[in-house]
């Protein structure tokens, strides 16, 4: 469906107001007014067997598999195909915080953390997942960390 976009310049006007207008309320539209709100968005991605729609407010970490990438979210498991920082531009970075070079965690899911050894952090996920930051990453863990105490 193509999206026709205009502006009118209001003097009067005091906040931005934006009016979508179709033929009928479909997903399409749905998912152009969470966009607009600012709301979570979504990626594309196959559970395995065909291509799904996978809700980003459901995705508890992502991690490199090899050439792929495997999204594991609060209702299950799927396969991306794109590369890890192409997904990373798209995710809410006050959500989402990269732990390494291969992985990224929603914050929203991050049920508790320790600090071991070495200057790496354990992270207790949503679902029983864990996973280790890197040291190069753990210094900025180690303060969005201590912020959310």
């Amino acid at each position: 469906m193509a999206i026709k976009v205009s502006f009118i310049q209001d003097d009067r006007a005091e906040e931005i107001e934006v009016i979508v207008k179709a033929k009928e309320q479909t997903e399409e539209v749905d998912r152009l007014i969470r966009s607009l709100r600012g709301e979570v968005g979504a990626l594309r991605g196959d559970p395995i067997s065909e291509e799904e729609e996978i809700d980003v407010g459901e995705i508890v970490i992502i991690s490199k598999s090899g050439r792929y990438l495997s999204v594991k979210t609060i209702s299950g498991e799927y396969v991306l195909k794109e590369p890890l920082y192409k997904i990373e531009e798209r995710l809410d970075k006050t959500q989402f915080v990269r732990i390494s070079q291969s992985e990224i965690v929603n914050l929203k899911f991050v049920e508790g953390w320790s600090f071991d050894g070495g200057g790496i952090i354990k992270i207790e996920l949503t679902n029983g997942i864990s996973s280790y930051t890197s040291r190069r990453y753990a210094v900025e863990i180690r303060k969005l960390f201590g912020k959310r105490r």
